[in-house]
């Protein structure tokens, strides 16, 4: 089931083969791939200013910047990425929209950091933008020019084309106006927001998907089948997680052990009987044993 389950994951991943229909409908387009090689030139850069790691709080007070703040969410309701923009002490825009409930919160934060980028980069000239995400990983993935992420390169490449915008990291749930308010875009998307459709599907969903259906084959192989049906009795649902039995426990289970009974079916032995008379199963040396039995 495991060769099964690698062969199929490469299929639709690597190979960029369709797997059948009572599998999954997901295609190989709807999945994201992860890019290769350098999204520029190894000596473009961005500028030392235009990232950083430092609370960005500071400033929001400034009237010659405009603050935009991103965020990212995924609830029991699905996922919504969000952004904001605070110009001179009034909210002057703001987007929000519903990812597909299968994307994941960094999807989320990264979509999110790429439409405020977008939007900053239309902004006229002579504006300083200062775009506050509270995900670090999205921020270090977008200015890293040979990240794998196609959104994180596409963001570089707009920041490296626009150094006026920068983006810089913020404490999350600290009290920051911005946060909270993208934060609370973000949340009233996974429920009301526009649907996002340009943010693939992670690698991690197929590969929890073929699981699940590598799981359902096997319970149903499992539940249908001759043999094991002794441990099928004690346990009737399969799992990935050991059992953590020990030697003993496995034998006398699964009767797979120095009992005559078993090693009669390997002709290793003239009889399946205990020398007691009784059918030598580990049932039996259990619950009947006797002086006899033990050839004491």
């Amino acid at each position: 089931m495991q060769l099964q389950f690698e062969a199929r994951f490469t299929s639709i991943y690597r190979l960029r083969i369709p797997l059948p229909p009572f599998i999954t409908d997901t295609q190989p387009h709807d999945l994201e791939m992860k890019a290769t090689g350098w999204s520029t030139h190894p000596s473009e850069h961005l500028k030392p200013n235009q990232i950083s790691f430092e609370d960005g709080e500071a400033y929001i007070a400034r009237k010659d910047i405009i603050n935009i703040f991103t965020d990212g969410s995924k609830t029991e309701h699905g996922v919504g990425a969000a952004f904001c923009v605070l110009t001179n002490d009034i909210w002057a825009y703001q987007w929000s929209a519903k990812l597909n409930d299968n994307n994941t919160v960094f999807q989320a934060e990264i979509t999110a950091l790429h439409e405020a980028v977008i939007y900053a980069s239309h902004l006229p000239n002579h504006n300083t933008s200062k775009i506050h995400v509270d995900n670090r990983a999205s921020i270090m993935a977008s200015s890293n020019s040979k990240s794998t992420n196609e959104t994180a390169r596409k963001n570089f490449k707009i920041l490296l084309s626009n150094p006026r915008i920068k983006v810089s990291w913020v404490k999350v749930h600290a009290g920051n106006i911005g946060n909270e308010r993208a934060d609370q875009l973000a949340k009233d998307a996974t429920q009301h927001g526009q649907p996002y459709s340009h943010t693939k599907l992670p690698k991690s969903y197929i590969k929890g998907l073929l699981r699940k259906r590598m799981l359902e084959e096997w319970q149903t192989i499992w539940k249908n089948g001759d043999t094991g049906r002794k441990i099928y009795n004690i346990m009737p649902s399969v799992s990935l997680r050991p059992t953590n039995w020990i030697r003993e426990d496995v034998i006398f289970f699964s009767q797979h052990g120095p009992f005559p009974a078993y090693v009669k079916r390997f002709h290793l032995s003239d009889s399946d009987y205990c020398s007691c008379g009784g059918i030598g199963r580990a049932l039996h040396y259990a619950t009947e044993v006797s002086i006899q039995c033990l050839g004491i």
